[in-house]
């Protein structure tokens, strides 16, 4: 009998390339057992386990063959991502540290340490560490876009815009035009935000960027659909889809057929609003037939000119699936129904920073007059102080009936978040120090969601203020005193 060959490593880099991760820790397994546990192998048992999202199982092979080679760059670098999964920006920092000990002519490992300090709150030395890289290399892209970052966070939003823009100047790079649009964009610069935004498909550092689908059909370019069929395409995760679709539904308005592919959570609710006319589940047939063009989601912004005038705003552009199983009981008494989420994806890895502990909630439910709710997907068991829902929510169809029943939400920077201020329901956001986007940098209002207010940290980790102003805020909502009106975003004055 002939044994199958064992996959030399070229091919297990192969296999991780094209992100078939199962397939890599299957075949890397396999390799160490036969090697006899080489910790040859043990690398790649711990990158495709991270990739994953099986980070626990991931960190003891890592840290196995940093004990057989502590000079092995790419395990050091691993579990540096796995710490900036945890949110822990000091072993992050401190295993670029140790590359760079190793390799410290590579510019964009002081990058990386800037991002570290970025993380941990610690500004001027994270500004200090992009500069050295670029002194040692000049113009690299991926210390500059870094510096950018560090000197947004600083407030100096114009110096940021003037670096990056000066450098693209002199050569266009995919690393900065992706940082110019989130600086763009945070500063409510729309217009010019969301056409730089188009950066995230083009190959850029760490091949970072949106594969085009591979749909047969012409990209829309924009302009009168003049009757013809527009298929969405979703790209990114599901908050994103759900903010996209207020320019769905202004296609829809101005006559255009529209249809959409969706993640299966999306599907039943998204089926149940108007301005489309087919709903397809990711993977489900497509005929070629009944559509004439396509675009990517988060293209809408820009193709229909989104420039901060709020032309296009409006409260609501979601509408609720009504569901009886989902129906809470009847109220004995006045209360403030409040519902819960406290956690994203956690292979995000923006996870660790945005997730709250369900715990730390528990001073909300010392309010009188307060009921909180679950809100989260896949909650279970839950404590004594937050109340389950009526059945378990399977999908946004879920939420949406369970939104709309609600009084408020407080959540994380998460899709619910989005299905909240899309269905023109009352939503406090407790977002992280410097977060995505959408939130810009400062006050209490969006201007993507007028029913939506922002409680920020004030320092990178502090969730203690931002659970103790939610509660201040609570008391004030059960008492019916109407909190001061939040300051505008930026973006939301006409321009």
């Amino acid at each position: 009998m002939t044994s199958t060959p064992l996959l030399e490593p070229p091919a297990l880099r192969k296999l991780v390339a094209e992100r078939l991760f199962g397939k890599a820790l299957e075949e890397a397994r396999r390799q160490c057992a036969s090697a006899g546990a080489d910790p040859a192998y043990a690398y790649w048992i711990g990158l495709a386990a991270g990739y994953l999202g099986r980070v626990s199982e991931a960190a003891p092979w890592l840290e196995l063959a940093l004990k057989a080679n502590p000079h092995d760059t790419r395990a050091h670098k691993a579990l540096a991502w796995l710490h900036k999964l945890h949110g822990d920006a000091e072993g992050m920092l401190a295993h670029y540290r140790a590359v760079l000990a190793i390799t410290p002519d590579d510019p964009a490992l002081h990058a990386l340490c800037a991002e570290a300090l970025w993380m941990g709150g610690r500004l001027q030395e994270a500004e200090r560490e992009a500069r050295m890289g670029l002194e040692k290399t000049v113009n690299d892209p991926v210390c500059l876009a870094a510096l950018a970052y560090v000197i947004q966070a600083h407030g100096r939003v114009d110096e940021a815009v003037g670096l990056l823009e000066a450098s693209l100047r002199t050569k266009d790079d995919a690393a900065l035009r992706w940082s110019l649009a989130d600086i763009y964009l945070r500063a409510g610069r729309y217009r010019e935000g969301f056409k730089a935004y188009e950066a995230r498909r083009q190959p850029g550092w760490q091949g970072r960027f949106v594969q085009d689908p591979g749909i047969a059909l012409p990209e829309w370019q924009g302009g009168d659909l003049a009757g013809r069929r527009l298929l969405v395409v979703p790209e990114q995760g599901l908050g994103d889809t759900l903010f996209a679709l207020r320019y769905a539904r202004e296609l829809g308005n101005q006559g255009g057929r529209l249809s959409i592919v969706v993640p299966g959570p999306l599907h039943r609710l998204l089926r149940a609003q108007p301005y489309f006319v087919s709903v397809y589940a990711e993977g489900a047939p497509i005929s070629r037939r009944n559509h004439d063009c396509w675009c990517f989601a988060m293209s809408l912004p820009a193709l229909l000119g989104e420039d901060g005038s709020a032309r296009m705003q409006s409260r609501a552009y979601i509408a609720p699936v009504p569901d009886d199983a989902m129906g809470l009981p009847p109220r004995t008494e006045p209360t403030v129904r409040v519902g819960l989420c406290w956690a994203g994806k956690p292979t995000n890895t923006e996870d660790a920073r945005r997730s709250i502990p369900l715990e730390r909630f528990e001073p909300l439910a010392g309010v009188d007059g307060v009921e909180l709710y679950s809100c989260q997907y896949g909650a279970d068991p839950l404590p004594e102080f937050v109340r389950s829902t009526p059945k378990p929510i399977s999908d946004f169809a879920d939420t949406s009936a369970l939104l709309s029943q609600l009084d408020l939400l407080i959540t994380v920077d998460t899709a619910p978040a989005h299905l909240a201020g899309a269905m023109g329901r009352e939503v406090w956001l407790l977002n992280r120090w410097f977060g995505d986007w959408r939130w810009g940098d400062s006050g209490a209002a969006t201007y993507w969601y007028p029913t939506m207010r922002i409680l920020r940290q004030p320092r990178a980790g502090d969730w203690e203020s931002v659970i103790a102003e939610a509660k201040a805020l609570l008391v004030n909502r059960v008492s019916g005193i109407t909190p001061q009106a939040a300051a505008p975003a930026p973006g939301t004055a006409p321009r």
